[in-house]
């Protein structure tokens, strides 16, 4: 057993973290979370004058450290037995330092919020005869965490709860709660793309297990059959070395660059339904609470848009949304002079995909020994989404305006369905071409600091 750990945690020689860091220590992995939980614990305001006036010094002193040791990770730490887990380190850094900002900063100070817990309440919808299960039959599929729901179709509605936490337990407890919801569900963090239907269901443990066994764990395996056999075969050399990805054929840097893809998709909802049913018998406490990850069947997508707004998770929606979404809007209304009640679509969508680049970027950053040209693949990625969004919104809107046009009919004074049978061939065709295309900056990036090497084996 020691044997097979020491195998396991032994430093990988094919490792470039940032020059100077040192490997995670389990005290430099506790502090930031632990401290940040502490500040959350105050975060609420208290009704004593003494408190009124101690504990915002105690709490801003406990999130400044929080947000430093969290932004240190990994500018100061690797973990050297694994590509993977330092990439997802910078992640967990980045994320959780600006998390703090958020919550002790910008929230309170910029609009005067401090987030609330919503409660949902769930009503049974008569949609339960053979039309609904072949709905929700259509509905589920391996990203979706569950397979046949067992309870009925719901039609869920949120309350925001009044006031905040006052005693020390009820402020543990929703310390605990909005530190552990990424996406904000449970609080009124939680964005709109995160929530996008009143409409959904209910899964049991029971529902999950069947769908991971059935469904995730077997287009894991498969894409993770994918990543080997082109590494093994095509990208692998003597002496432990690799090629680089433009190397590879075409063909093989698109079915890389999918199954890369397949992999994320399937090893997120994996965690997401390995942590709920864990977290099931806490039921009801809202930490057992799990929204779906994804919220539409991929083949249902018809766009790009649509695609990062239904078909991928929302991990980090509220990051973007604050150090993204809404410096774009608010730079397109300072270019453009629109007032703070116009939609500034594009300066929404780019800030959005460029707070993405960034974050992502420097994960890469990361694991690359620190060169920035080599992590700028997936920042490529990200921002050419980012103007596909954009240039795909443009189109479609004068596509509508022409068919509008031109489908008026004069003697019923109506106009006809600005849609077309073919638009959603068309639309699939379009974002899978685009993402599979565009990708490839995303998997040249990995196979650059050897993450396909890791989750190959070798």
């Amino acid at each position: 057993m020691d044997e097979i750990l020491a195998t396991l945690t032994a430093p990988r020689p094919d490792l470039k973290p940032i020059p100077g860091t040192i490997p995670l220590t389990p005290l430099a992995a506790i502090l930031p979370p632990l401290t940040y939980y502490l500040g959350l614990v105050l975060l609420p305001p208290f009704r004593t004058q003494t408190s009124q006036q101690l504990i915002p010094i105690i709490r801003s002193l406990l999130a400044l450290v929080a947000g430093f040791l969290f932004f240190q990770l990994p500018l100061k730490y690797h973990v050297p037995f694994s590509i993977g887990l330092t990439y997802q380190l910078a992640l967990v850094g980045l994320y959780g330092g600006c998390r703090v900002l958020d919550a002790f900063f910008i929230s309170p100070y910029l609009f005067n919020h401090i987030p609330r817990r919503v409660k949902y309440h769930q009503e049974p919808r008569s949609e339960t005869s053979g039309v609904w299960r072949n709905r929700a039959l259509s509905n589920s599929y391996f990203s979706l965490h569950f397979l046949q729901p067992r309870k009925a179709a719901v039609t869920e509605t949120a309350t925001t709860e009044e006031g905040l936490p006052k005693s020390w337990k009820d402020r543990a407890s929703w310390a605990l709660e909005l530190e552990l919801a990424m996406r904000g569900a449970g609080f009124t963090w939680t964005s709109a793309d995160v929530r996008h239907t009143k409409k959904t269901w209910t899964p049991t443990a029971w529902d999950r297990v069947h769908s991971i066994l059935l469904h995730v764990l077997p287009v894991l395996g498969v894409s993770l059959a994918i990543i080997r056999y082109i590494h093994v075969r095509n990208l692998q050399i003597e002496g432990g070395l690799s090629l680089s990805f433009d190397d590879l054929s075409f063909f093989n840097q698109i079915l890389l660059t999918a199954a890369l893809g397949g992999f994320l998709m399937t090893g997120f909802s994996l965690a997401h339904s390995m942590f709920a049913i864990l977290l099931a018998p806490l039921k009801p406490n809202p930490l057992s609470y799990f929204p779906p990850l994804y919220t539409i069947r991929i083949w249902d997508l018809t766009s790009i848009r649509s695609f990062w707004s239904y078909g991928w998770h929302r991990l980090f929606s509220r990051l973007f949304l604050v150090y993204g979404v809404w410096p774009g809007e608010w730079i397109e209304r300072k270019v453009t002079g629109k007032s703070a009640n116009e939609p500034a679509d594009i300066g929404k969508v780019l800030g959005g995909f460029v707070s993405s680049a960034f974050v992502h970027s420097f994960a890469a950053y990361t694991v690359v020994g620190g060169r920035v040209r080599d992590a700028l693949g997936e920042a490529e990625f990200f921002a050419s989404c980012g103007v596909a969004v954009v240039v795909e919104e443009i189109v479609k809107r004068s596509i509508r305006w022409f068919r509008q046009r031109h489908n008026y009919d004069v003697s019923k004074g109506t106009t006809k369905s600005s849609e077309m049978w073919y638009d959603g061939i068309v639309g699939r065709v379009w974002w899978i071409s685009v993402l599979l295309y565009n990708g490839r900056c995303f998997a040249r990036g990995w196979v650059k600091a050897g993450l396909v090497r890791e989750m190959a084996g070798a």
